[in-house]
């Protein structure tokens, strides 16, 4: 393509009628702790270091790695917030692998939530998503141990004598059925959507003696088709009592999101 003399050029942009790329923007360079860090948590979960193995010392992760030492020590601090490490002090000490815990993937996802500003309504999303089908686990493996649990907390919700008791006993609950699956990424996945919709509503203005009654019940019955180990029946029985707790919640929480697939009913025209 030609440009004539006293003819205007064409855009910069358009030079060849082939769009040119913009300037580029600042660039997000992931610091190289947390590379580290992400590194050494992928070999342990690929089973690369064995459980119960201790990882090099710094000043060898320093040589093999070529990073500072204030890296390397940043990123063992990651590792072991993150449960994948124990450090241990004094002679005989170092960085111990483990396999991390139902409680310390719910302090990540409470982190997260709370870094992202996840919606009140993509946590009741989330939780009507995943525990009817936790319920249906804890049927197939149920335990006497985890029977008793949920027996337990049924008692004390029954037993509660004001709001805040039995919010607890009711948190109590929802966890026990969490364990009863036998799954910990569920166990700890429940563990931080259930505090997590805590901190989020005003529930204690909400509860009456008929909500505690009709949960009561609810848990009663779940408990019930867990220890029969009717597996679609607990399954049934958990999404009705979810969708209850989450039909209670305006509109205005709920609109934002799409629910197809989620047992919910349609609200009133």
């Amino acid at each position: 393509m030609s440009i004539e003399a006293g003819a205007a050029p064409p855009p910069p942009d358009r030079l060849g009628g082939i769009p040119q790329p913009g300037p580029l923007g600042p660039l997000l360079v992931p610091k190289a702790s947390d590379v580290l860090a992400e590194e050494l948590a992928e070999r342990i979960s690929r089973g690369d270091i064995r459980v119960g193995a201790t990882l090099p010392p710094e000043r060898s992760l320093v040589l093999q790695t070529g990073l500072s030492r204030t890296s390397v020590r940043e990123a063992l601090r990651i590792l072991e917030i993150r449960g994948f490490v124990e450090i241990r002090a004094g002679r005989g000490g170092g960085a111990f692998v483990r396999v991390p815990d139902g409680h310390h993937l719910a302090a990540s996802v409470r982190l997260v939530v709370r870094q992202e500003n996840v919606s009140l309504a993509a946590l009741l999303q989330t939780r009507a998503t995943v525990e009817p089908p936790c319920a249906g686990l804890a049927a197939v493996r149920r335990t006497d141990t985890g029977l008793r649990e949920m027996d337990t907390s049924n008692h004390l919700l029954a037993q509660a004598r004001d709001v805040s008791e039995f919010l607890r006993a009711n948190v109590r609950w929802h966890m026990a059925v969490a364990r009863a699956s036998g799954n910990e990424l569920l166990s700890g996945l429940m563990e931080a959507l259930a505090g997590l919709i805590y901190d989020s509503t005003g529930l204690v203005g909400t509860v009456d003696g008929q909500v505690r009654l009709d949960t009561c019940r609810a848990h009663e019955a779940i408990t019930a088709a867990v220890r029969a180990g009717d597996r679609e029946l607990a399954r049934r029985r958990m999404a009705r009592h979810v969708q209850a707790y989450v039909d209670g919640f305006s509109e205005d929480v709920l609109g934002g999101l799409d629910w197809t697939g989620v047992e919910r009913r349609p609200v009133a025209p």
